[in-house]
Order: structure tokens, then C-alpha cells, then sequence
């Protein structure tokens, strides 16, 4: 009986479930697809380029050419003899319309004029390709058979929409790239409201009707996330098309990127007691203040932005998104700890602004443009567009007035008129490094956006001025530096700022375009689109994961575990609303593979959790119940989840005690010195041979074979001054002796160097020691080499902070761990395969090679040298984004290393962090080298016989 009832009650809900959703549907029917996997065919036929002057189908929504038409674009491209194609589309759909009700049609985007047809009478014509818009279809809608006609012209008869959409710096789109759909509604209905909900629980909404009777009432009610009603109905008469309703609520739930609460709000229009039409729009109560010379505040907390500039891009749909690519963006930001995003140069699908209302993240919504400015009638239109479907939106705390000198300040006034909530209005800076006089209005506006500052920029923006200071585009990330290189420098001098406001890193995504005329290659027009923090699929380098450290909400300031360790950790807690108790906090006991082995990464030997009460702001310490073998372990991590179950922090603290074994080269088979030459070694069919005058290793074979390594040590360097003179010294001293099993070589004044000494030791172990004093001055980069072929080179693993590499102003954001990567080619902006296999990587603790005709060779850090992998290559038209790195091919063991310059700024214009390396003095390193130590010297042979 109890099962019976069971499957009534289900079977009840099942129907009420599809009733619901097939009004649902009945009120908004798609005639296209709702992304590019849905995607409807509708016939279509473009006026030129590629597939023109013949009808043909293509999906909608897409972009034409993406799906085979039209023109390949870059916005600052010359058209030439190129006319801007005008596409056609027709689609036929059968409906069933009712009566009583009014039809509406509605692009969510198409680019850019667009004038429509339905059953052979025009209907509507936009201009402006990112904003959504509809025209109502009841005298044209048929109940039955109906035709919709569509030409989109991919220009404008508009000039200052040509000069606002069709000129910039990304790729040009055209057609119908966002949905279509029609919506059915009541003769008499709201079309839309605007809300403004406080932090204070104070409630404001205006509610805008459409052919609405006198004497018709609305009524008002508020739910929360499980639809509890919160507050009383608010009722009210409604007089013409519009009517403010308020109340004021307690107790509520507050809205922000690190607890994201929603309300719902319930409006009905009623006919005394009938109810003509139902809304429903979600919403947050939350208060963003700007404060004037003293920055942004959510909720009365002061916060500072941290943001990239994003597009809705990509590389096989160009504009077109599904909801899932607009997620799986959505986590690249949240994985890297931004709580505010760009949008830039147009709005972006509204969908977009859903994931950031629910799942957590500040946005700006930015109107159309890239340097030039809309003008005020066309503009006054696009503006009122954007508003209207994006005023409800807790996420949206900025409202921005185009881009560069994109900027009209006679729409400020329009975004002021239709947001109720009055939100500020961004002037974007015109200037990369123009003076703040000349970018920046401060009666117009107080938050200074400039864009591009030089170090000197920002201290005197936010220590010598007294406006708040958010650089909407900064760090410019062209290829390896990446927008995470000196982002610690900025972000500590903002963090110490009274007016910081944020940082907006350029840009999100490398735009790169998938290309069928290029092989099916990606296309970054090199150096142009090549802006991003990650690729152009989403592929990460090593400003991921600095960003991912630099802003992340919680820091452990201790960096090791060693003989002092209490058991306890410093920590900051930088959340604005979260106490750590509210966070997933673990810890783990890990052991590292070693190099002897095969496996990578590590093993957990014991774990846990962590009760941490440490209030947001504040600092503290969190107790670890670790075991008393922790000393026995390599290396203790934690990591830290926030209340969404986001990884926000990933810290491995080595433990200094630990005496687990790394290269087991225990065997005890001394080197024997070659009776032919005094200077040559052998050990297990390994020969090394020495020059006998310098010391310098010339040659290692195996088996007689003569491999490619080489010239160990020679010394490398580059002075930032090309006339200083380094004299290497050639009054070579040498000495060749043995103590024990361990033979000793030491040559001094030899090719630069002080001295080098080395130790041949019974298992093998090869210890370099050296010093070397350059001439007083400025380097980019300083240290020894080994040369190697680099051909002969297939793989790497090594134990460090990685998996990728660094430069001198990039050197946060590794993980320690064991990592293992096959040689590949990495070219920023052009080929992608991370993690970067050549380049700097540091702290390392030892590193394998694995070279043709099976050798390996292992060296291992005896001192702090930086590990260096044969030789990085650059993009093309890198202009300033480029870096100091030895010419010579080999594995080098750096002293000091360069920094990696941005787009528009040298290295040294990014303050301390950046600049070369003064040295003054003698320099000393250690480095191990094992070649060949784990081969097994006996064996088996080789039986070619199986039984079935």
C-alpha cells in the first residue's frame, strides 16, 4: 500500500513537472539552437567570399566564418578590395498560436544590422551586433506554417557602429551568433523589472508592464533558495507602464562572490482577483560602494578586484558559446582566485552573468566599442538594451562606457537613467602610460582605470594620488610572461594602498582562431591575439599557476618544516567574509618518488584535517596533530577548500629532518683511472675524460660510445653593460689526487673560473664544486653549463616546485612533487604543450634526462642554483615580451636568471623584482651529476621462445 501511494504521489509530481515544462516551453520557443552542439540548420546564402552567391544551409547560432563563409578577419585588418558580406538566412517552422496571446521574436545576438522578415512583412531593423533585442509578431505570426527571413549585414549603415564593433584589436564575427527564439505572452503582462536590494534588507523594484487596463494590481512576493516566502506580499495599483514598489526585509542571507545567496522575487499582474501574467526574476541583496579616495566596498568590507579582461571566444565557434564553455570558463578564473571579471568591449551572453550570480564572481558589463565611441542616438539605444537584461544581475558592481577612446560621456547619464540601482560608470583609459591628467577625468569619475602602468606608474597612482586606482588592463600576457610575472611586485604595493581598487590582467584567453585555410591551425595573428593567461584551449604555463598562488585567499607564511617546527602554522586568512572554520582545510604526510624509480608525483602516508578559527582578515596559526614519524616523510602538504568546494590553496612544506634516500647509488665500484690517460676515468662502461690542463670535463662515453655531453663546466653570462670587459683567467693551476676510494681533481684560474674541484665518489656520485668572480655590475644572468645535443635529448623527471617554469619576476605558483614531461616544442602563441619542457625551473631538488641510446643523466642541487633546460624559444614579434637566456645548447645551473618583459614594457620598468642582478663578489655553486648509476651491470639473456 505504502509502495502504491508511493508511485501515485510520484506519478503526480511527474505530471505537474511536465505541465510545468511545457508551459514553459509554450512561453519561449527556440528557432535555433540554444549553443553550437544544438545548433539548427537554416538555409542561408552569402552575398561574398568564401561559399558566396548560392543557397546552402549553415547552423544557428554560429558565426559564418567559422562555418565556411565570408571573410577571415583580424579587426585592424584592411578590407582591400573585400566588400563586408551581407548573409541571408530563411527558416521555415510551424507554430501553434494561440488567440489571447501577443508574440514576441527575440535575437540574443546578431551581428551587426539586422533586419527581419516574418511570413513576407518586415518586422524590425537593429543596428548592433552584441545586444540582444526583439520585435512583438503577433499580426505576422500565423497559426500554422510560417517563413522568417533574416539578412545580416556584417557591417553597418551606422559610421560609429563600423568604428565601434568592425575596428579592433581582436577577430571580426558576423551573423546570427547567439539564440533566437519566440515568446509568448499574455495580452496584458510585465515585461521586465528593476531591482535594487541593499545589504539593509531595504527592497526597491520597478516593475514595467505592457498593455496593461486601468485598475490592474500587482502583487509582490519574495522567496529564498528553498522557496520560502520571506516578508509579506508587497500590493500595489499599477498606473501606466511602470510602478516602484519597495519593502524592507530582516534576517536576510547577503550576496557575494564567496557566499553567492539568492532571493527570487514573484510578481503577478492581477485583474482584481484573476491572474493575468506571472515574473519571476532572481536577485541578491548586496550594497557595492564606491568610496571616493578610498576604494570599493561589498557589504561594508573594503576589497580589492582581481580580474582578467575576458571575450566570449572560441577557437572553433569564434562568439558562439555553450553553456558549458561559458562554465568551463567560468572554473579557468575561479581555479585561479579572481573574484571579479572583465567582460570587455561588449557584453557577454547572459548566461554568463547567471554563473557569476550563482556560483560567485564581481563582474563589469562593459558597452560596445574598442577605441571609438558610439554615438549618442545609436548608443542611447545599445546602452538601454544592455541595462534592461542585465540590471538584476548581483554580480554586475560596475557599469563601463566603452573601451580607450571609446568612451562617451553623453551615455553616462543613460546608464544613470535606466539602472536603479545607479551603479558607477568606468571611463576606461584612452593612454597605455599617458599621465593620469590626460586618461582620467576625476570630476567624471573617481576610479582612475589607466591602463598598462610601469612600476613607477603604480606607486605614484597609489601613494602620491588620492583616487582609487584600477588599471583595467595590466600585465599585458603575451606569450611566457603571462600576465603573472611581477604581479606580487604590484599586488604588495596595492595590498598597502589606501585607494587600491584591483587589478584587471590583459587578458584572459590567447584568441586564437582554428583556421581550415591554415592547415586547421590555430591562428593568434602571432603577437595580436596571443594576450592570454592560458591558451587558446584553455592550455595553462606558469602565470596560472602564480596567479593561483598570488591571489589566493589564504597564505601559509612559513615555507619549511625544520628542527623549530611546533606544530603549528602561520597563516593569513585574506577572505573578506569566510572564517577558516568555514573551509575544508586537510594535511597530508607525503614521501616523493625518487629517481631511481619509475613513478612520479607521491605517496600519502598519513593524513588529516584542521579546526582552524581564524576570522576573515585576520591572521592566526592552525594546529596539526601530525604523528611523530612526520620527521621521517619528505614533505608536509596542505591544502585548503573554500565553502564551494574550490581548491583555493595548495602549499608542500619540505620537511628538513627527512633522511629518505634519493638516488640509491649505494654500490661501492670506484672509479679507476685509465692507464692511457691520467685524466680519464671509467666506472661500469662509463668513461669520463678531463682536460688535463683546465680540469673541464671534455667527453663522457658509454660502453665506448662517445654520448653528447660535454664542456663541464663552462661559464655563461650576459652583462646588461655590452663593454664590460671580463678577463678569464688561463694561468691554470691543476692537481689530481685520491683519498680513500674518492679521487679529487681541482684545477683553479681556468676559463673564468676560480676554481673548479671535483669529486669522483665509489657510487658513483660526480660533485662539482665551483667559483667564479665576474667584474662588478648588472647581469641578466649568471652560471655554469653543460653542453648537450639537444636532439639527444627525449625526457625529463624531476623533483621541484613545477610543473612549469619560471623567470626571476615569476617565481610563485609551483607545487613540489615529482613531474614527468616529454620533450616537446613550446612556442608561445603557436604551438601549445604544456608543461613548458624547456626554460628555468626552481627550487629543484634533482632532475633525470633520459637521452638516446639509453642514458641518463641525473644531476642534483647541492646548493640554491636554478636548474636550466636547454633553450626556450620565443614568439614571433615578442616587442618587449622577451627574456635572457644563454644561446649555447646544454643544461645550465644558474646563479641568477632573467626576467621576462610584457608586451609594452620592459622588463626593468616592472620595479625591484625585475631588474638585473647585481654581482659583486665571488660566486659559488654545487651541483651533483650520476650518469648511467642505476643500470643493471649483468644481463639476462635473451630467450626467444614462448609456449602457446
Amino acid at each position: 500500500m505504502l509502495q502504491k501511494k508511493y508511485f501515485i504521489t510520484t506519478l503526480l509530481v511527474l505530471v505537474l513537472c511536465l505541465q510545468s515544462c511545457f508551459m514553459m516551453a509554450q512561453s519561449k520557443v527556440y528557432l535555433s539552437g540554444q549553443g553550437p552542439k544544438t545548433a539548427i540548420d537554416w538555409e542561408f546564402k552569402i552575398s561574398d567570399g568564401r561559399n558566396s552567391g548560392f543557397w546552402t544551409t549553415i547552423p544557428v547560432p554560429s558565426n559564418w566564418e567559422t562555418e565556411g563563409f565570408g571573410y577571415y578577419m583580424y579587426g585592424m585588418d584592411k578590407m582591400e578590395k573585400r566588400i563586408p558580406p551581407v548573409g541571408n538566412y530563411r527558416y521555415n517552422f510551424k507554430y501553434k498560436k494561440l488567440n489571447a496571446k501577443r508574440y514576441f521574436i527575440v535575437f540574443q545576438g546578431s551581428m551587426t544590422d539586422t533586419k527581419v522578415r516574418l511570413n513576407g512583412k518586415e518586422v524590425g531593423f537593429h543596428q548592433g551586433g552584441f545586444t540582444q533585442f526583439k520585435f512583438e509578431v503577433t499580426s505576422h505570426l500565423k497559426d500554422g506554417d510560417n517563413i522568417l527571413e533574416v539578412e545580416v549585414n556584417s557591417s553597418s549603415s551606422n559610421e560609429s557602429i563600423v568604428a565601434a564593433e568592425r575596428y579592433a584589436d581582436f577577430w571580426m564575427f558576423s551573423g546570427i551568433f547567439r539564440p533566437v527564439f519566440i515568446k509568448e505572452e499574455p495580452v496584458e503582462f510585465i515585461e521586465r523589472v528593476a531591482i535594487d536590494a541593499q545589504m539593509t534588507g531595504a527592497f526597491k523594484m520597478d516593475v514595467y508592464a505592457n498593455g496593461v487596463e486601468k485598475g490592474r494590481k500587482i502583487t509582490a512576493q519574495i522567496y529564498d533558495a528553498n522557496h520560502n516566502k520571506v516578508g509579506k506580499a508587497i500590493k500595489a495599483n499599477i498606473k501606466g507602464d511602470s510602478i516602484q514598489v519597495q519593502t524592507q526585509l530582516d534576517d536576510i542571507a547577503l550576496w557575494s562572490h564567496e557566499f553567492p545567496n539568492l532571493y527570487s522575487v514573484v510578481i503577478q499582474l492581477l485583474d482584481k482577483k484573476k491572474v493575468l501574467h506571472t515574473y519571476q526574476q532572481k536577485f541578491g541583496f548586496r550594497t557595492f560602494e564606491v568610496r571616493p579616495h578610498d576604494g570599493f566596498y561589498l557589504n561594508g568590507k573594503r576589497l580589492l578586484l582581481k580580474a582578467a579582461n575576458m571575450h566570449s571566444f572560441r577557437p572553433e565557434t569564434g562568439r558562439t558559446l555553450s553553456k558549458e564553455d561559458m562554465l568551463e570558463t567560468f572554473k579557468l578564473m575561479q581555479d585561479m582566485n579572481f573574484n571579479t571579471v572583465r567582460p570587455c568591449h561588449y557584453p557577454p551572453d547572459a548566461y554568463f552573468f547567471e554563473l557569476c550570480d550563482s556560483l560567485g564572481m564581481l563582474a563589469m558589463d562593459e558597452s560596445t566599442g574598442w577605441v571609438k565611441p558610439l554615438d549618442t542616438p545609436v548608443g542611447t539605444k545599445i546602452v538601454k538594451e544592455i541595462i534592461e537584461r542585465d540590471v538584476n544581475h548581483p554580480s554586475i558592481v560596475l557599469w563601463s562606457n566603452g573601451n580607450h577612446n571609446a568612451h562617451n560621456p553623453n551615455l553616462n547619464a543613460v546608464f544613470k537613467k535606466w539602472d536603479i540601482q545607479k551603479r558607477e560608470v568606468l571611463k576606461n583609459s584612452p593612454k597605455k602610460a599617458g599621465h593620469i591628467k590626460n586618461a582620467f577625468n576625476p570630476a567624471e569619475n573617481s576610479v582612475n582605470t589607466t591602463y598598462y602602468p610601469s612600476y613607477k606608474d603604480v606607486k605614484e597612482r597609489l601613494f602620491d594620488k588620492n583616487d582609487i586606482y584600477l588599471p583595467n588592463e595590466t600585465l599585458h600576457a603575451l606569450y611566457d610572461g603571462g600576465g603573472g610575472a611581477n604581479l606580487k611586485t604590484y599586488w604588495d604595493l596595492f595590498e598597502k594602498s589606501k585607494v587600491g581598487g584591483g587589478i584587471t590582467i590583459w587578458a584572459l584567453y590567447d584568441e586564437g582562431l582554428l583556421r581550415t585555410d591554415k592547415g586547421y591551425t590555430v591562428d593568434n595573428q602571432y603577437s595580436k591575439a596571443s594576450d592570454g593567461i592560458v591558451g587558446p584551449h584553455g592550455e595553462k604555463d606558469g602565470s596560472f599557476y602564480a596567479i593561483r598562488e598570488i591571489w589566493s585567499p589564504v597564505v601559509i607564511e612559513d615555507t619549511l618544516v625544520d628542527s623549530n617546527f611546533s606544530g603549528a602554522l602561520r597563516v593569513h586568512n585574506k577572505f573578506l567574509f569566510t572564517n577558516l572554520n568555514q573551509c575544508k582545510i586537510e594535511w597530508k604526510l607525503i614521501n616523493f618518488s625518487n629517481p631511481d624509480g619509475t613513478s612520479n608525483g607521491h605517496r600519502t602516508v598519513a593524513s588529516g584535517t584542521v579546526n582552524a578559527n581564524i576570522k576573515a582578515g585576520e591572521k592566526g596559526k592552525i594546529a596539526l596533530d601530525l604523528p611523530e614519524t612526520y620527521k621521517d616523510t619528505d614533505a608536509l602538504a596542505i591544502q585548503v577548500y573554500d565553502t564551494k568546494g574550490v581548491l583555493v590553496y595548495d602549499k608542500r612544506l619540505p620537511i628538513k629532518s627527512s633522511k629518505r634516500p634519493m638516488f640509491r647509488a649505494a654500490e661501492h665500484v670506484p672509479f679507476v683511472r685509465a692507464e692511457e690517460d691520467a685524466y680519464s676515468f671509467k666506472r661500469h662502461g662509463l668513461t669520463l675524460s678531463f682536460d688535463p690542463t683546465t680540469g673541464v670535463l671534455l667527453s663522457v662515453k658509454d660502453k665506448g660510445k662517445k654520448t653528447s655531453l660535454s664542456n663541464f663546466p663552462f661559464l655563461t653570462y650576459e652583462s646588461v653593460n655590452k663593454t664590460l670587459q671580463n678577463e678569464l683567467k688561463q694561468t691554470t693551476t691543476i692537481s689530481c689526487s685520491k683519498v680513500g676510494d674518492t679521487w679529487f681533481i681541482e684545477a683553479k684560474g681556468t676559463n673564468g673560473f676560480d676554481y673548479i674541484k671535483w669529486n669522483l665518489k665509489p657510487n658513483g656520485e660526480i660533485l662539482l664544486d665551483y667559483a667564479y668572480t665576474l667584474a662588478t655590475g648588472k647581469y641578466n644572468y649568471a652560471g655554469i653549463g653543460i653542453e648537450v645535443d639537444a636532439d639527444d635529448v627525449l625526457r625529463k623527471r624531476w623533483l621541484g616546485e613545477g610543473p612549469e617554469r619560471i623567470w626571476k619576476n615569476r617565481l610563485e605558483g609551483g607545487v613540489l612533487d615529482v613531474y614527468f614531461n616529454e620533450k616537446q616544442v613550446n612556442i608561445p602563441g603557436l604551438v601549445y604543450n604544456p608543461p613548458a619542457f624547456e626554460g628555468c625551473f626552481a627550487p629543484w631538488n634533482w632532475a633525470v634526462f633520459y637521452l638516446n641510446d639509453y642514458v641518463n643523466v641525473a644531476f642534483k642541487n647541492q646548493t640554491e642554483v636554478v636548474l636550466g633546460v636547454l633553450n626556450p624559444v620565443n614568439g614571433k614579434g615578442h616587442k618587449y615580451a622577451n627574456w635572457s637566456y644563454p644561446n649555447k645548447e646544454g643544461f645550465f645551473f644558474f646563479d641568477y636568471i632573467s626576467a621576462v618583459g610584457s608586451k609594452w614594457k620592459k622588463a626593468t620598468e616592472f620595479g625591484p623584482d625585475a631588474q638585473p642582478s647585481v654581482i659583486d663578489g665571488q660566486v659559488k655553486g654545487s651541483v651533483s651529476m650520476f650518469i648511467n648509476w642505476n643500470k643493471p651491470t649483468v644481463k639476462a639473456k635473451r630467450v626467444d621462445f614462448e609456449l602457446e
